[in-house]
């Protein structure tokens, strides 16, 4: 499943590889289009961001809205260059002068007025540490609307933190040394300005590794590692899968109270 910090990494090529380019021909294999495509011929690109696990592409008023989720994929292409899969994998094709941007495999293709899809993005989600709206504070106040959670669920609730993925949630909580079956209302004040400070910096390290073209292995302390021992503490790394979400998770039993 793609996080935050993916999309937004996507987003930042997206603006750096389709630059200036004016779309001469659109393909789309989607039902969420909510205006005539052909409005979209001879609209130049002016930019793209994200907005938790969602990736926007913007064309005046004009916004287009991927989600990747677990197979989608984004690539830039030259003009006249092959595509790298099959044309059926194919979501979104957008061509332009000198590039092509394509979709693969997207389960979320949305055009629509920039407003709409904007504002309704923003209405169903909490905030996104990666943006320039972020609110610790806010994300503090959406924690505690859940006193009776579980925490480890909650962070992947995109209404109460946006773009929180599995291995962010597993991270925040060993780096803020608190069990995921904790529920809400049995955390500290602390506790819970722990996990907001490290859904921010996680975030952007997630985000730094992923534009220099790394791995994201060096931020792993607990994630993935089966019958594994922890890093700080040299315990065990306990392995299960949280319920309700059924979700891997992974906890170093000693640090994480």
């Amino acid at each position: 499943m793609v996080e935050g910090p993916t999309a937004k990494a996507y987003a930042i090529r997206i603006c750096e590889n389709f630059r200036d380019e004016v779309i001469h021909d659109v393909y789309v294999r989607s039902r969420r289009v909510f205006i005539p495509i052909n409005e979209l011929l001879g609209r130049k690109f002016t930019g793209a961001d994200s907005l938790g696990k969602s990736i926007l592409i913007f064309f005046d008023y004009i916004a287009i809205r991927l989600h990747l989720m677990m197979f989608g994929a984004i690539h830039v292409y030259g003009r006249d260059e092959p595509l790298l899969k099959p044309m059926e994998r194919v979501r979104l094709m957008l061509t332009g002068g000198c590039r092509k941007l394509v979709v693969y495999n997207a389960p979320i293709v949305e055009i629509g007025g920039l407003n709409d899809i904007v504002e309704n993005l923003k209405a169903s989600l909490g905030p996104d540490p990666l943006s320039s709206e972020w609110s610790e504070d806010r994300a503090i106040e959406n924690i505690l609307k859940n006193p009776n959670e579980k925490i480890g669920v909650l962070l992947l609730n995109q209404s109460t933190i946006a773009g929180v993925g599995n291995i962010l949630r597993n991270e925040i909580l060993f780096r803020a040394g608190v069990n995921p079956e904790r529920r809400i209302s049995d955390l500290s004040m602390d506790e819970i300005r722990k996990i907001a400070y490290y859904t921010k910096k996680l975030s952007e390290e997630f985000l730094s590794l992923k534009l220099q073209g790394k791995g994201i292995k060096e931020l792993l302390k607990v994630y993935n590692r089966f019958s594994g021992f922890c890093m700080v503490c040299g315990g065990p790394i306990k392995f299960s899968r949280q319920e309700p979400i059924n979700r891997k998770t992974f906890i170093c039993i000693n640090c994480q109270k």
